[in-house]
């Protein structure tokens, strides 16, 4: 291509150098700098990271958790997951306040334990943000059908995924402020839920609210229902493992499910490369972000669970729910619902759409960032001055549009528009869910060399000394909260998958034994599908 004529493009020639042509001029545009810009504070920062950690699980997913195991067994899984997630973020916190760099999350493994681990680390987060993207904006979808099929499943996944990729492409700067007033929304959201199952819970409301305030019997690969709650104590199905051993593999089967919805608090490192002043910001955020979210889940989830009965068959069921998941399976809608409050649930689903789609906006974040800093330390010079640069308003929008790739995957919605919510969700949950248990416990076994290291080459830092007490944060009764955390994802990344062993091979009622082979198959590649989108692959 060659120069433009005509007065109307006489603004535009003015940039064009010498001999430029067009594509010369665009490409100077969007490869101009090597270089974040630095303009997030620290409210932007913790917007950013809660406004990806609070996504729509609390308010959907934890339907079928509380199916699983109970409210007591649901209770338990979330707070066995808010210890993992403890556990991690007192190691990264410290790590964060000695070393505050660009990168974070892959500089701490490659400096401590080896460089090799750092792209393997910064691999899989970049895939498991990639997958929260798709995840998200598929639940968003999802409810975007409570009022009925007027807006298509296609046109909405679009609008949504149009929406995630302006916000992204907008300046840092617009973008942190926006988080910032998605984070207190949603918290508005979270203390208003509680508040009105407190509410519930002290009698308001004229419905008659059946309340079943326990453990499952057993663990159940399909959950547990009454045909009719009310009047019909019959069990529909039984435990498959019963007993003490059952009730105990009910709750690390939804701790293994929560775990999904309690992971982001380690996004406040990924904005270490535009912060103003990370040395300042980065370790208060790390040290006391994530504690809002893992405190709210808890709270919520107990508040929940006295106002529902698990055994209501309106709740997502494993292999056995069809039709798309809306607000009316949500458990808080649920007991809103049987309190007689019927003026909520609509505007609830819009509330969980919006929640749903912010997470995925600050997935795309997330996994842009990531990729950029992989590109910055590449050595393919290709990637580096394409991938790792930015435009002249440092936005990496090559990174972000690499990365915003993964999200049209959510465009199998519009095929497989019979497939369940969780369906999708597990088939790309589980790849997101894997790669973050290897992400964290990268980071605990870089803590672990990090302590030893110092230990080391004490004449030159002494983690007991009260100047490091007073320039860095020092974390009490560590290693053994870095050891936890190690050993906790280690197990659940190698034995989260246990349920689809056992379905193969006891074949228990209600679960085909394809669906069997398949998610055993599935679940050890990183992905567990339902076979019933899988069968309609064939």
């Amino acid at each position: 291509m060659g120069r433009l004529d005509g007065p109307v493009f006489t603004e535009f020639e003015d940039d064009l150098r010498p001999n430029e042509t067009v594509v010369d001029w665009l490409f100077r545009g969007l490869f101009a700098k090597d270089c974040l810009d630095r303009r997030l504070k620290r409210h932007h920062i913790t917007g950013i990271a809660f406004s990806g950690a609070v996504g729509i699980g609390l308010f959907q997913s934890s339907g079928e958790i509380i199916v699983l195991g109970g409210p007591v067994g649901a209770l338990l899984a979330y707070i066995f997951a808010g210890l993992v997630v403890f556990s991690v973020m007192r190691s990264l916190a410290e790590m964060a306040s000695v070393q505050p760099v660009r990168g974070a999350l892959m500089d701490y493994p490659h400096t401590f334990v080896d460089e090799a681990l750092r792209f393997a680390v910064g691999v899989m987060y970049w895939v498991a943000n990639c997958m929260s993207t798709v995840v998200l904006t598929s639940a968003a979808t999802m409810c975007t059908q409570y009022w009925g099929s007027g807006f298509s499943v296609g046109s909405a996944t679009f609008v949504l995924l149009l929406g995630i990729a302006l916000m992204n492409a907008c300046g840092v700067r617009l973008y942190g402020n926006l988080e910032w007033a998605f984070k207190w929304l949603k918290i508005l959201l979270i203390v208003g839920l509680g508040i009105v199952m407190i509410a519930i819970l002290a009698g308001a409301g004229t419905g008659k609210v059946v309340r079943n305030y326990s453990i499952a019997p057993g663990w159940s690969p399909i959950g547990y229902n009454q045909t009719d709650p009310v009047n019909n104590p019959t069990y529909q199905t039984g435990p498959a493992i019963p007993g003490v051993g059952g009730k105990i593999l009910s709750v690390w089967t939804c701790t293994t499910l929560a775990m999904i919805q309690f992971v982001g608090g380690e996004i406040v490192l990924v904005t270490a490369g535009e912060a103003e002043s990370p040395r300042k910001d980065l370790p208060k955020a790390a040290q006391y972000m994530y504690l809002l979210p893992v405190g709210f889940y808890i709270v919520s989830i107990l508040l929940v669970g006295l106002n529902v009965n698990y055994l209501e068959p309106i709740f997502y069921h494993p292999h056995m729910t069809q039709g798309y998941l809306t607000a009316a399976q949500s458990p808080f809608v649920v007991a809103i619902m049987h309190a007689g409050i019927k003026t909520l649930p609509g505007f609830l689903n819009a509330c969980f759409l919006f929640s749903a789609i912010t997470a995925a906006n600050s997935g795309l974040y997330v996994s842009s960032r990531t990729l950029f800093e992989l590109a910055r330390n590449s050595n393919s010079p290709r990637i580096k001055n394409t991938i790792g640069r930015t435009n002249n308003g440092n936005t990496p929008l090559t990174a972000i549009l690499i990365s915003f790739l993964p999200g049209l995957l959510s465009f199998l919605m519009v095929r497989y528009q019979g497939a369940t919510f969780s369906e999708l969700i597990h088939v790309f949950g589980r790849l997101y869910t894997g790669s973050v248990f290897c992400v964290y416990g990268s980071e605990c076994l870089a803590f672990l060399r990090f302590k030893a290291g110092m230990k080391i080459f004490r004449s030159l830092i002494e983690r007991d000394a009260p100047e490091y007490r007073k320039d860095h944060y020092r974390g009490t009764w560590q290693p053994l909260w870095a050891i936890i955390g190690l050993v906790s994802c280690t197990l659940l990344m190698l034995f989260s998958g246990w349920s689809a062993i056992y379905n193969l091979c006891a074949k228990p009622e209600g679960v085909p034994t394809r669906d069997s082979i398949v998610d055993l198959i599935a679940v050890y590649l990183g992905v567990s599908g339902s076979p019933r989108m899988l069968s309609k692959l064939d």
